[in-house]
Parts: structure tokens; C-alpha cells; sequence
């Protein structure tokens, strides 16, 4: 079992124990992850020079770890040769190389890791443009739940420019967890952000999911180190929904019509319809061509008049320092209270099966108001609050892990609160932020 199911699969157990899932249902929920990990290995074709452009179709093509990508030309004199460009200059990293292709010759790469590889076709890479992009992901498994932060971001952290909340246009008659995001250091292979998030109720759930980078600020400035050029990728139990890079490219119209569509062109956007039922989804965000830097996921709630309610979110990522700690924030939306249960999860990670390579040692947590006001903290969870916390069937497993449980005041157009994880003395590594929707 990989690491990310291990953690969905955790996320489903706490589930049932939160929100009295039956038995039943918790085996359906896992027999949805197992059957889509038998991931049987596919060929995808590319195409290489289609009507003697100096392209490939698709540019970008996402695939799973085992899956094979067959480039097809199109037109002779190209080649798909692994590696980047930089302007004019194109360096071949030594992954593949096909030579130079004569017409409708094929040639095939079956890619064992997970990653982004940029390639490029050595002639016309640099002076054309001729590049693309082959994104392998290590198993469509729904991890964690995405945290939010469309609250103004706390000190200790200058904020990445708050994201607007998309105005519901009926009252919520339900508390739930309305717009949920992270902002987190976004680096490779392992260390991408991988945010989560679970749809409980009967009716589907419309929401857009944003990956923010290059707008991204700090006290009125461009922030230091933010992620150039974000990708951003769906998944559910079934696998891969969507994906996107830019987000004009694709669904403009309607990412638009939200009123939140990000507002620069490289930043990632989807918009979608997700059925509910305690299903969860997962939004990873890395950079194109490997890239890394400071980033924002994002997850807003389109339709308060159902239903069915985001709950159980999380995201896990590289924990760093300063500015680079992770930023999780949340909106109670909604005419009651609601009590919540948020967790800073490290150490337990290096005990999973296999270990998460790197995992933060001593996590710290504290939860903001939206005036940056400390509303609770924690740094061992046995310190405070121990009978309550194991009360929800949720502690974590770790002593020096960190969680606290409170109830948050709400109101129908939203307040906000943050959560900021950060390591004991400094410390770094692989963390968790979860928050649960603990009342009904």
C-alpha cells in the first residue's frame, strides 16, 4: 500500500468514527481506492508534428506510474527528447531521446516514477516551441482534504493576498466548512501539495478549485518565491477528473461566471460538479516543468443550497520555515456554530507503511481568527484537551503530535480562521493540517 492511499484510507476510518459511517459504506468507500489502485498500464499516443505544425498533441498529457506514452509522427524530422528550454536554448536531461523521426514512425517511453517531465523536439524546440509535458502521478487516490485560507493570513507569515469568497446567492440554511485553501511551498516528486477534501450529504456539490502563484502577494509586493507557472489536477475515487495549467485555456467562461477566476493567466482553475455521499477528491498542485515555489490551493463552495457540505479537509506538503510554514484556512459558513477538530500531523508519517521519507519531527499548531487573534494552540496533543480530543475518535497517534478542538463562531456570509503548522525549534519535514467538521 502507498503512502497516499494509507492516508485516504485513515481519513475514511476518522470519517466513520466523526459522522457514524456504516461499516457498509466505509468498505464501498475503500473497495472505490483498492480497485483504483489495480491500475492496469495504458498507452497514450501523442502526436508529433500534427498537419505539419510544429506542435505535439496533446502538449500536456497526464498519465499514472506503469502507463506507456506512444508519440506517433505526424511529420518526418522531429524528435521527443526529454529535458527543458529556457528561451532559445533546450538541454536534454538523458531520460529518452528518439532521434530524429521519419513519418508515421512511433516511438515509446513507459514511465516508472511520478513526476512532471518536460520534453522537447530538439529542432524546433527553442526557435518553435515545440515542447510538451507528460505528468505522471504515483496513483489517482483521493489523499487527505484540502485546508483553506480565504481568512487574511496570520502572523507569523506576511499573507498571500487573501482569495474573495464567491457571494452565495441564497442563505445557507447548513454550517459547513464553506472556502477552504492552503498555502504551502510547493517542491517535487513527493513534495508536491496535495490537498484533500470529503463531500458528505446526497446532492452533488458544485465547486471551483484554484492554484495560485504568480498573483500572489505579500504586504502589497510580489511575494519572494512564489510558484511561476501552477498545475492543477482532480481526482476522485475513480481517478483523474481534470486538469488544468492555464486556466483561460479551458472552462474560461464559466470559471468567470464564478467571480473568483484567478487573475493571472498562468494560474490553474477548474470548475466541477462533484456527486456527494462521503466521496472525497483530491487537488494536487505542482509546477510546470518541475518548478518550484510558494503556492495557494484552493477549494470554494459554488451551491450553499443543497444539501451536502465540504467536510474533513486537509493538506499535506513540506513544512519549512519563516514565510514557508504551512498556512491552512477555513470559512464557517452558516446560521449555527460549528465544533471543529483540527490536527498537525508529522511524526506518525514516518511510521506509515512504507515511511514518508523526511517527516516533520515536532509539529507545532495554532489556530487565527480573521484578525490574525490566536483562538487556541497546541504542541503535544496529551498537553490539552486530551479527553476531548479522544472523545472524537479522531486523536492522532503520536504524542508530539498537535491538535486541539473548539467551537468557531459562523455567520451566512462566512467567517474565517487560519491554521498555521510549523516545526518545534524550527524543525522541518512532510506535515499534515486537518480540520473535521465534528458537529452534525
Amino acid at each position: 500500500m502507498n503512502t497516499k492511499t494509507r492516508f485516504f484510507i485513515e481519513d475514511l476510518m476518522a470519517l466513520r468514527l466523526c459522522h457514524r459511517i456504516s461499516p457498509i459504506l466505509l468498505i464501498a468507500l475503500l473497495s472505490l481506492v483498492c480497485g483504483t489502485l489495480a491500475h492496469g498500464a495504458t498507452t497514450f499516443t501523442v502526436l508529433v508534428g500534427p498537419s505539419g505544425t510544429f506542435t505535439f498533441s496533446p502538449s500536456t498529457q497526464t498519465i499514472q506510474v506503469g502507463d506507456t506514452i506512444q508519440w506517433t509522427a505526424s511529420t518526418a524530422g522531429h524528435t521527443t527528447t526529454s529535458g527543458s528550454c529556457s528561451g532559445a536554448t533546450c538541454t536534454d536531461d538523458g531520460l529518452w531521446d528518439s532521434g530524429t523521426l521519419s513519418k508515421n514512425q512511433n516511438f515509446s517511453h513507459t514511465f516508472l516514477t511520478a513526476g512532471s517531465f518536460p520534453y522537447f523536439c530538439s529542432p524546433h524546440g527553442g526557435c518553435c516551441g515545440m515542447q510538451g509535458l507528460i505528468i505522471v502521478t504515483a496513483a489517482p487516490t483521493p489523499t487527505p482534504t484540502p485546508t483553506v485560507s480565504p481568512s487574511p493570513s496570520p502572523s507569523p507569515s506576511p499573507s498571500a493576498s487573501p482569495s474573495p469568497s464567491p457571494t452565495p446567492t441564497p442563505v445557507p440554511t447548513v454550517t459547513s466548512l464553506g472556502n477552504i485553501s492552503t498555502r504551502l511551498a510547493v517542491q517535487t516528486g513527493d513534495n508536491v501539495m496535495i490537498g484533500g477534501f470529503i463531500v458528505t450529504g446526497t446532492q452533488s456539490k458544485k465547486v471551483i478549485l484554484r492554484a495560485i502563484g504568480p498573483s500572489l502577494t505579500a504586504n502589497g509586493m510580489p511575494l519572494p518565491g512564489r510558484l511561476g507557472n501552477p498545475l492543477l489536477q482532480l481526482f476522485g475515487p475513480d481517478g483523474l477528473i481534470a486538469t488544468n495549467d492555464n486556466w483561460q485555456d479551458t472552462q474560461a467562461a464559466e470559471i468567470t461566471a464564478t467571480g473568483v477566476a484567478p487573475t493571472d493567466p498562468l494560474e490553474s482553475a477548474i470548475v466541477a460538479t462533484l456527486p456527494a455521499n462521503a466521496t472525497g477528491y483530491t487537488a494536487v498542485v505542482s509546477g510546470v516543468g518541475n518548478t518550484t515555489g510558494i503556492a495557494l490551493v484552493e477549494a470554494f463552495d459554488l451551491d450553499t443550497t443543497v444539501d451536502s457540505k465540504l467536510a474533513n479537509i486537509s493538506t499535506r506538503g513540506f513544512v519549512q520555515t519563516g514565510d514557508n510554514v504551512m498556512i491552512g484556512g477555513f470559512i464557517v459558513l452558516g446560521p449555527d456554530p460549528e465544533e471543529v477538530l483540527v490536527r498537525a500531523i508529522g511524526p506518525s508519517l514516518a511510521n506509515a507503511n512504507p515511511p514518508v521519507e523526511n517527516a516533520l519531527a515536532n509539529p507545532t499548531l495554532s489556530l487565527r481568527n480573521g484578525n490574525g487573534d490566536v483562538v487556541a494552540s497546541n504542541d503535544d496533543w496529551r498537553s490539552d484537551q486530551e479527553a476531548e480530543i479522544i472523545a472524537t475518535g479522531v486523536a492522532p497517534t503520536n504524542d508530539l503530535e498537535s491538535a486541539l478542538t473548539t467551537t468557531l463562531s459562523s455567520s451566512v456570509t462566512g467567517i474565517g480562521y487560519t491554521a498555521i503548522v510549523s516545526g518545534v525549534n524550527g524543525g522541518t519535514g512532510v506535515g499534515l493540517v486537518e480540520v473535521y467538521a465534528i458537529s452534525p
